[in-house]
């Protein structure tokens, strides 16, 4: 019989080009095992093998696969030959070694697509048979065992094999897709925009995928089937139906978008053709627009009028509109969904007999997964399981999903009209989890600072409160001088709640002037009194400061308006048990305003209460373990939120309070002189302190380091090593500084911790909802710390559950241990050439890098050329134009990133540059990128002239229309994977380079794929 190759059909070149992406992967194998109870003949069982092989043409196909084109052949029966490999299988690791067999990748060089391995095992041996989807689906399966075990019996037996089994079965001819059933599918996607489709759980995409993949299995308890059961008859639609409605629903739920598309194979066999074996599914798309507002009942209708019309077009697959689909720059697996349904009518019982022995069917999968996640569905409803991308998922996140869909479909069959939205995103254990990790309630005592502060004024007047500059006060002498200064403001008319704006330096004046305005029932404004004048006179007048206290060598120039300034010293010192009993103010009356960011370019007010502020200190003295004989560093700038900590953790615990020079922050040794001198047990660092400081830390074992910005990996690492005990700290001014903290170790890093005591957390999506364990959301901080704010202030709202809270801005998860992970903040994202890029991802990239000390990503607008990328690295002793340095750090991110998160600008600084506020100064940065955006000597285009770019640009204008230039993506051009496989080859033979198929994807513009040929054109040069 003469063979003949032929072209391959679409469906079987969309997968060898999926599986061009993932180059060494059993992407596409499709694996079945059993283990029998005794001994396997491998003489009966190559024969029957062989009599199969020779019976169905699909298993004697064989694929020749050049750079741009897949032909196959069928082999006459007879002539291809399958060997039985002696598998070794450990019994401890069994799946894992049957996904290693399976997963194995075909060479599609003429061979057979099928392999056949037998393994011996203390409990019998086990069969193990892996194929390519090229000829295999899962319907397939049953077929192939029964043929096999009833070919095997009489084979072993010595008995002739019946004629049924070993004459050459039907060949299933697939029909060519209708018009009517292509413009079916083209008006159905018309408008379906594929981006938005990750879901807001597990982690981003990586840029080369490997596709690794696990299965999560679990048994669906009777109350699940029973639900499912009894909504099958109450909303009077298939089961199918019913799982796959509650599915749409956990995907929105979970991020996936409101208009779903879910892919989903359906069989085109057909009664006559029911045991054909080959690949005879199509993948069809279930396009659905998801409103969490409609009750379950009405989705599970409209999912079945989808379903249905589906199934009446099936004879459509995706891949024959291939050519057609949108584009997106990264979803490159398929263009129309990340996640999948399979509903397997077939019930899978696990046992078979063969020769007579019992036999158990195993799992044996891939180990590859082409979906973010597929659900596994059987009629009975007993078993569900969902395979997952372990690069994107983890077993956690996937088991949480499993909870909540069961959770959701038992919640349905009690309320069937019940909104979507309100079942669709809990398990108990969720909520169990988060309660527990809220239950930080416990009482205050005493309530506020000032009753704190004189608690221990009475029980030691004479221990040591401020220590400056070699100068010492005991809580005595706090207490007197800051009754002084009450007598001083209410001579002065101050009346309870007024704002006193205090000027004083980082020492004990501040401490005395915050306790005499507080005992004068007064509001205290700390000011920066080294700042100038029009910032120090712009706040005192927002503040509506109704008088200004001053301290030693503080100058303030009259100003009309200005209220009036009294100076520290001019209070007199009288015994302050004359004045009356001491009245502790009340915990929800204001006591400190801080301005610590701006809004609409004008200073933002933000009023803490004194519950608030004992609040904070309070829960900081246990878990700092702050007692009488601790000295706590004040570091932070006194119009900060952390010199609050600073000042009243140690006066409220009996310890002492260290003021430093300011050159603290900024020489190590003037820091560890310091430390030594007076023997510090807590230090907090203020956001913005250089890494080179912190190595006056260093050495000093059981320090307690208190750390709330951003700091390198490495100087982390550094301090944990030395003995450091580091508690890494999260909140704003809105909420009285800390609201969050945890000790730090090295698998958690800086990023998470827990609500501190009588504070909660909550997590919120886009639209609201509260969203649980391990689903990315706003941050939002509820409780006692909670600014005290007017109603028209957008930086609070109120909820029905936690009341009074703060959006955080801040992008967080909930970790199944009860902590909070933050990821960045929100508004830190941006599009760069199509794609969403995190900008907290860049900082992190640059901040692995050695001697990177400080990092920000940020977008400027180039004149005239739109948005550009621009990447500061803080690097100590560099010049701001270390063009090498800055070239290295691009290279590394070149590997690091996507290619659209890859700057185009690179500056080293010597340090960045920072507001008033300790937050890093963007509007500083952006007009230094500009200012090297318009010098001269800086070529920020040198690839128009590069002759490799100009040459690849004609490549890309031979396949692609419209407007290109050299940044011009292949693929938001309208490239595909078939174009992009002929591109490869061209650029072969332009180049003398083979690229992976993948590599288009990752480096898709003529600028990027140059220098990636560069790169390895350098490698080559080098290795010889």
């Amino acid at each position: 019989m003469p063979r003949s190759r032929i072209a391959a059909t679409n469906k079987e070149n969309a997968l060898w080009l999926v599986e061009r992406l993932v180059p060494g992967s059993g992407l596409n194998n499709v694996g079945m095992a059993f283990q029998v109870d005794g001994r396997l003949r491998p003489d009966a069982l190559s024969a029957s093998i062989a009599i199969l092989i020779a019976r169905y043409k699909s298993l004697r196909t064989v694929y020749y696969a050049s750079d741009a084109s897949l032909t196959k052949e069928v082999v006459p029966g007879g002539e291809l030959k399958v060997d039985i490999e002696q598998l070794q299988l450990s019994v401890d690791e069994l799946e894992k070694g049957l996904a290693a067999f399976v997963g194995r990748p075909f060479d599609l060089n003429g061979q057979a697509v099928l392999r056949v391995g037998l393994a011996g095992h203390p409990d019998g041996d086990i069969f193990c048979v892996a194929l390519h989807h090229f000829v295999f689906d899962g319907a397939s399966i049953t077929t192939f065992l029964r043929d096999l075990v009833s070919i095997y019996d009489a084979v072993a037996a010595g008995r002739p094999v019946p004629l049924e089994v070993q004459a050459e079965a039907p060949t299933l001819s697939e029909p060519e897709p209708s018009e009517a059933d292509l413009g079916y599918w083209r008006e159905n996607l018309r408008g379906f925009a594929p981006d938005g489709l990750d879901l807001w759980c597990g982690v981003p995409r990586v840029q080369n995928p490997s596709l690794s993949g696990e299965t999560v299995r679990h048994t669906v308890p009777v109350e699940v089937q029973t639900a499912v059961q009894r909504l099958q008859r109450e909303v009077r639609a298939p089961v199918v139906t019913v799982l796959l409605a509650a599915y749409y629903a956990l995907l929105v739920a979970h991020g996936a978008g409101s208009d779903l598309v879910i892919g989903t194979p359906i069989g085109i066999r057909g009664l006559r053709s029911s045991n054909a074996i080959g690949y005879h599914a199509n993948v069809v798309p279930l396009r659905m627009r998801v409103d969490l507002a409609e009750g379950f009942r009405q989705l599970v209708r409209r999912t079945r009028d989808v379903f249905l019309a589906a199934m009446s077009h099936g004879d459509v697959s995706v891949d024959d509109l291939w050519a057609e689909l949108p584009r997106t720059s990264s979803a490159w697996q398929t263009t129309l969904f990340q996640h999948a349904f399979n509903y397997l009518p077939q019930e899978d019982s696990g046992d078979l007999k063969i020769g007579g022995m019992a036999a158990r069917v195993l799992a044996a999968e891939s180990g590859f997964a082409k979906f973010d996640l597929e659900l596994f569905v059987r009629p009975s409803g007993r078993e569900i399981f969902f395979r997952y991308r372990t690069e994107i998922l983890a077993r956690a996140d996937v088991e949480a999903l499993m909870r909540r869909y069961e959770a959701m479909l038992i919640a349905s069959a009690q309320d069937a009209d019940r909104p979507v939205g309100e079942l669709a995103c809990w398990s108990e254990l969720d909520r169990v989890a988060i309660d527990a990790a809220n239950d930080t309630g416990r009482p205050i005592d005493p309530a506020t600072v000032v009753a704190a502060f004189r608690s221990h004024v009475r029980a030691r007047p004479g221990a040591p409160a401020v220590i400056d500059s070699g100068q010492t006060l005991t809580y005595q002498q706090v207490w007197v001088a800051a009754g002084a200064v009450r007598d001083l403001l209410k001579s002065a008319g101050i009346q309870a709640g007024d704002v006193i704006a205090v000027l004083a330096p980082r020492s004990r004046e501040s401490v005395i002037a915050a306790f005499g305005a507080w005992l004068a029932g007064a509001t205290y404004l700390p000011l920066d009194a080294e700042r100038d004048a029009a910032w120090i006179a712009q706040r005192i007048t927002h503040s509506a400061a109704k008088a200004v206290l001053t301290g030693s060598g503080v100058r303030l120039s009259p100003d009309q308006g200005m209220p009036p300034v009294h100076s520290l010293s001019a209070a007199t010192v009288n015994p302050i048990a004359r004045h009356g009993p001491f009245l502790p103010p009340d915990p929800m009356a204001p006591a400190c305003l801080i301005y610590a960011s701006e809004q609409a370019g004008q200073p933002a007010a933000t009023v803490l209460s004194h519950g608030g502020i004992a609040n904070l200190v309070s829960h900081f003295i246990a878990e700092l373990a702050a007692g009488p004989d601790t000295s706590t560093l004040a570091l932070a700038a006194s119009s900060t939120v952390g010199s609050l900590l600073e000042l009243f953790l140690p006066l409220s615990s009996g310890g002492r309070v260290v003021a430093t020079p300011a050159e603290a922050c900024t020489d190590e040794n003037v820091l560890s002189a310091t430390l030594d001198r007076y023997d510090v047990g807590i230090v907090q660092l203020p956001r913005g302190v250089p890494a080179r400081a912190l190595q006056g830390i260093l050495g000093r074992p059981g320090l307690r380091v208190v750390v709330g910005g951003q700091m390198p990996s490495a100087v982390v690492q550094r301090l944990l090593a030395a003995g450091c005990r580091l508690h890494a700290v999260y909140g704003a001014a809105e909420t009285t500084g800390w609201a969050m903290s945890g000790p730090v170790h090295e698998e958690t890093g800086l990023t998470r911790g827990r609500p501190i005591a009588n504070t909660r957390a909550f997590v919120v999506g886009p639209d609201g909802r509260e969203l649980p364990i391990g689903v990315r959301g706003e941050l939002c901080i509820a409780g006692s710390g909670v600014a005290l704010g007017h109603q028209d202030d957008p930086r609070f709202r109120e909820d029905t559950r936690y009341g009074h809270y703060h959006p955080t801005g801040e992008l967080a998860r909930w970790r199944p241990d009860g902590s909070v992970e933050r990821l960045g903040q929100i508004r830190r994202q941006a599009v760069m050439a199509g794609s969403l890029v995190n900008l907290n991802d860049v900082d992190t990239a640059l901040l692995a890098q050695q001697d990177v000390t400080g990092a920000v990503a940020i977008v400027v607008k180039s004149p005239g050329e739109g948005n550009l990328l621009a990447a500061f690295a803080e690097v100590p002793g560099t010049a701001g134009d270390n063009g090498r340095l800055a070239a290295a750090l691009r290279e590394h991110m070149l590997t690091s990133l996507p290619p659209a998160a890859v700057p185009e600008l690179v500056i080293c600084v010597d340090r960045l540059p920072r507001d008033a506020y300790g937050h890093i100064d963007e509007d500083a940065l952006a007009c230094l990128a500009l200012e090297r955006l318009t010098d001269r000597s800086y070529q920020r285009s040198p690839d128009a002239e590069d002759p490799l770019v100009a040459e690849l640009l004609e490549l890309w204008r031979r396949y692609l229309e419209g407007d290109l230039t050299a940044t011009t993506s292949f693929f938001e051009a309208g490239g595909h994977s078939l174009l992009a496989a002929k591109l490869a080859q061209d650029i072969e033979e332009l180049t003398g380079m083979r690229l992976e198929l993948s590599e288009i994807f990752t480096y898709p513009t003529p600028t990027t794929l140059a220098a990636r040929l560069s790169a390895i054109d350098a490698v080559a040069a080098d290795s010889h």
